[in-house]
């Protein structure tokens, strides 16, 4: 009789692996001390995404189901690092960017892995990635948490950046000009006033192409195979609770739904653009694709003008599976 599954397992190479549906990303969740730092270990995850013949892997279909979290154990109480990393199939890139999702998938491993055992009713993280700072509530309707209050703080440097890497800029495509303002807030976000009902593929390229111009003009330099996010917008209504109709393309893919640091973004990139910020709306309605996003920000009022300390929604997640990849090209040490 041949030997059960995991006894084989205990003489492989191997990395634990955790599968997170948050949102609407599937996310493949690891231990950051077990992946090799560098070009090594992007290396591993590209083999444990994509499979060493680009096929196979535990990647999927779309760049949502491609998306990488190597987190690290708590350090203190309730507080631990992780780092984002999307993986594009078609170039085999493999790059660091800002995902809310990421996020709280992460939370969940550190809530089940901690030495703490998520007793705690707010977490604390970092995305290596960006450098974004992050608080993290559990609902608390069950042990393991359904969902997750997701709250990015705001810096002096984020606040800055919401200004735009730019004014605003213009392309024109078939005839028709849109304005369009490129913002770095963790990923390079290409804010374009269109209705996204109008959008097609050859205005998400010329936006995408434009945008990128502009932002390695005014000093942007990434890494080979960045793409921008460019978010088309129209606003249906103004007042103590704005309502946007958005949306989000990536490397030319609409996302399924709407990503969760796009939607905090596009929020807090328009409040900071009213011309009476005194009145800045706290909570928001993203109307996208597959439903609506409530986004709410935090002021400090104490002064004479309002300051963004934060931005805050609400992601679902799912543990799908969990388990140990094998990783038979590296040797055991």
């Amino acid at each position: 009789m041949l030997p059960h599954f995991s006894t084989l397992m205990e003489n492989v190479p191997a990395a634990t692996f955790m599968l997170v549906r948050s949102g609407t990303s599937r996310l493949v969740v690891l231990d950051g001390s077990q992946i090799r730092p560098g070009g090594q270990g992007h290396k591993e995850i590209l083999s444990i995404m994509l499979g060493r013949d680009r096929h196979g892997g535990l990647g999927g279909p779309t760049l949502q189901d491609n998306k990488v979290v190597l987190v690290w154990p708590e350090e203190e109480l309730a507080k631990f690092r992780f780092r984002f990393l999307q993986v594009v199939p078609s170039t085999r890139a493999v790059l660091p960017m800002e995902c809310s999702n990421s996020s709280s998938a992460s939370a969940m491993l550190a809530q089940l892995g901690g030495h703490h055992r998520g007793a705690e009713s707010q977490w604390q993280a970092v995305n290596l990635s960006t450098g974004q700072r992050i608080e993290l509530r559990p609902n608390r309707d069950r042990e393991i948490a359904s969902a997750w209050a997701v709250r990015f703080l705001a810096v002096p440097g984020t606040r800055k950046a919401l200004k735009g890497l730019t004014g605003d800029h213009r392309v024109k495509i078939r005839g028709e000009t849109i304005t369009f303002r490129p913002v770095l807030v963790g990923n390079l976000f290409l804010f374009a006033s269109v209705d996204p009902e109008r959008v097609d593929a050859d205005m998400v390229a010329a936006i995408a192409h434009a945008g990128m111009q502009v932002a390695r003009k005014a000093g942007f330099n990434p890494k080979l195979g960045y793409a921008p996010k460019v978010i088309p917008y129209t606003i249906l209504s103004f007042g103590s609770q704005p309502k946007i109709r958005t949306a989000s393309y990536y490397h030319g893919e609409r996302h399924r739904s709407f990503p969760g640091s796009a939607a905090m973004a596009i929020c807090a990139f328009l409040a900071s653009t009213q011309t009476d910020v005194s009145r800045a709306p706290t909570r928001w309605r993203l109307h996208h694709p597959s439903g609506v996003i409530e986004v709410d920000l935090g002021f400090d009022t104490s002064g004479r003008v309002p300051i963004l300390l934060w931005t805050e929604f609400v992601t679902p997640v799912a543990l799908l599976s969990w388990g140990a990849v094998a990783m038979p090209w590296r040797r055991r040490s």
